[in-house]
């Protein structure tokens, strides 16, 4: 079978299964896991035959796709902000709405009305992407923050790989207590019961730990991050469309000024952040 045809017989399979929003995506990301070609080389070489070894391991990939096991976890890596992190099942699978955390602080910074010359810290850091990008993109210093040990451990990894370096890490439940943040970047666990039990089955491979906020509006965890953060220099902190305002009220209860909050890539509102004085 030749690269042409495996991967329109996926693509269609993914169709007609309902399994992915992106099929083609897909096949051509099993592809080049399987072949290590890229997609321009899966175009140019669209006729080259697959070989059955190839075929045999694209099969196995192809049936985890099928059972729902989502493709960052199939292939190990997941894009986010321009750079291929770690990913497995310890940790959520980085989604493109949260490159508006990172936006939020590089300009917040830009405009003057944040400093990182206290430490940042990303609480909850999962695979550690918004804290790794900020540390690559800024060349700050940040403190990366999670309960889970397993995240911590995949955090890790993608320090080495894409700072060549670690940054420091931190087990803690929240902010870790006894330092002075000038910025405190999460994006926390935050759906409600019901809204864990609507999403897309591919979602509850994920760790459920980062997808509950606890209480009946998913606000728990947020509450309490919001209410430690009072004391330092500013927080940003992804939330839902459905809570944004809500959030926004949180801050301005805690004494926070400055409250903005962004809109994500569907124009939906999903980061607010504040500053104290």
């Amino acid at each position: 079978m030749t690269f042409k045809a495996w991967s329109a017989e996926t693509k269609n399979l993914f169709i007609e299964q309902g399994i992915s929003d992106t099929p083609d995506l897909d096949a051509r990301l099993l592809l080049e896991h399987a072949t290590g070609y890229d997609q321009s080389r899966q175009i140019v070489n669209a006729a080259e035959e697959l070989s059955g070894h190839q075929l045999e391991l694209l099969e196995n990939l192809r049936n985890q796709r099928l059972e729902g096991r989502p493709i960052a976890y199939i292939i190990g890596s997941k894009e986010f902000y321009g750079r291929s992190f770690y990913v497995d099942e310890r940790v959520l699978i980085p989604r493109p709405d949260t490159e508006i955390l990172i936006d939020a602080v590089l300009e917040a910074i830009k405009n003057g009305l944040v400093s990182c010359e206290d430490p940042i810290i990303d609480v909850g850091t999962g695979s550690g992407a918004v804290g790794i990008t900020l540390a690559s993109e800024l060349g700050c210093r940040v403190l990366l923050s999670d309960i889970s040990s397993d995240a911590l451990d995949v955090a890790r990894i993608n320090s080495r790989r894409i700072l060549d370096r670690e940054l420091e890490t931190i087990a803690s439940d929240l902010l870790p207590l006894g330092r002075k943040y000038g910025i405190i970047v999460s994006n926390p666990p935050y759906l409600t019961d019901e809204w864990v039990a609507a999403v897309d089955r591919s979602v509850t491979y994920e760790p459920a730990l980062a997808l509950w906020g606890f209480g009946k509006d998913g606000l728990d965890v947020i509450r309490a991050l919001v209410a430690q953060s009072s004391s330092h220099g500013s927080l940003f902190v992804e939330c839902d469309y459905r809570q944004a305002r809500k959030v926004a009220e949180l801050f301005e209860e805690h004494g926070f000024t400055n409250i903005t909050i962004e809109r994500d890539l569907q124009g939906l509102e999903r980061v607010v952040w504040g500053v104290r004085t």
